[in-house]
This record gives structure tokens, sequence and C-alpha cells, in this order.
């Protein structure tokens, strides 16, 4: 082979092996770049899985203990007619504080009321909720003027049992309590949270207390 061909074969060579190199560098970049991207929606996923756990931990281990709620004894109330009113009707004063029986709207919407929290009270009345009372809920009334760590709590009471529990803003709550647990006929005072009294007190009235029980009964 003349020299000219050897030189011709040689740079032929050469031009193939720095192809070849830039080929594996190639695929090396890629490797490592799936690789990152793994990675990195390894720990967004993982991230979000430890978000998700720590969410779902503080809203079924909300509140304090059953004796730093400082909560009294359960109290019968007297009971008034489940009379159905018109939206904004006139009718007799309840007789306890905060109501809850008596008379009541029947409107979608209105009466009873959506679950969940509230914090304008307009929006869940006592007119609206004593309907949430009657089917078998348990509605939470609360002092606006709570510490923040009570406000917070009572969220998470009502994103335990969201099908079947209200929070209403009540502003006339009497002695030191924060906020009092109520079923149709049934109260309890409160100055903190205690997810173990509020379960109690659920499993206890409801879907078992009210003229209609349209409720389930609380499962724990």
């Amino acid at each position: 082979m003349s020299k000219k061909l050897e030189d011709k074969q040689r740079r032929r060579e050469a031009e193939e092996r720095k192809r070849d190199a830039l080929r594996k560098a190639h695929r090396r970049r890629n490797l490592v770049t799936t690789l990152v991207a793994v990675l990195v929606a390894g720990a967004v996923v993982a991230a979000i899985v430890v978000q998700r756990n720590t969410e779902k931990t503080a809203a079924t281990n909300y509140g304090v203990s059953e004796q730093a709620a400082n909560c009294g004894e359960i109290q019968d109330q007297d009971v008034m007619a489940a009379d159905h009113i018109d939206v904004g009707a006139a009718h007799e004063p309840y007789t306890t504080n905060p109501p809850t029986s008596g008379p009541h709207y029947n409107s979608p919407g209105k009466g009873p009321v959506q679950v969940g929290f509230y914090d304008d009270a307009t929006s869940a009345p006592p007119e609206g909720v004593v309907h949430n009372l009657e089917h078998g809920m348990i509605v939470i009334y609360y002092n606006p003027d709570a510490p923040a760590d009570v406000i917070e709590a009572i969220k998470h009471a009502v994103d335990d049992e969201p099908n079947a529990t209200v929070a209403t803003p009540w502003a006339n709550i009497e002695g030191d309590a924060n906020l009092v647990l109520t079923a149709w006929g049934e109260a309890q005072s409160c100055e903190q949270v205690s997810r173990t009294v509020v379960n109690a007190f659920r499993t206890k009235f409801q879907g078992i207390a009210g003229p209609e029980k349209l409720t389930a009964t609380f499962k724990g």
C-alpha cells in the first residue's frame, strides 16, 4: 500500500475513533441526564408523600389530651320543637346557648347548611345548623376570638369527619370555654380541642341524637 493510501486510511480510522468517542460521550451525557431526572422525580414524589403523611398525621392527631382540654360534663338540654321555618322568618327564641334544638330553616343550602368549617356566622347561622343537628350531625360552635391553635384544631376536627361535622362561630359562649360540641339536645363545653373528647362525643351522638337520624353513626 502506498504511503498516500496509508495516510488516508489512518485519517479515516482516526475520524472513526473520534466519532465513536463522541457517540460514547453523548450516551454518557444522556445517561447522566436521565439519572438526574429520575433522582429529581423521586425526590419530588418523596417530598409529596412526606407532606401528605405530615398533613394526615396532623389531621388525625390534632388538639391536646383529654385532661388538658378542660371540658365540662355533657349537658342534656331542654329540647324545643323541630319546626321548619322559612329563611329569615321570625321564631321564638332558642332556650339554650348555643342552640341545640328548635326552629330551623328548611331550604337547600340554608338549612341544613353544607358541612364544613365556617369563619363567618352569617353563612352558617343557628337556624341553619340546627337542621344539621336534627339530622344527627355534630355542630361545633366556637369563640371567634379563640387562640389560633384552637381554631386550627377545630378545622382538623371537621376534616377528621367531614361528612357529619359543621363548625361555626358563636360569640356568646359562656365562661372560659372556647368551643361547644353539640348534638340535638346535647352540649359539652371545652377550653381546648381534644380528639379523644370529640370522638367520644361523636360516638355517643352522631347519627343517634335528633328527630331525623339521616347521618351515619361514627365509626372512629
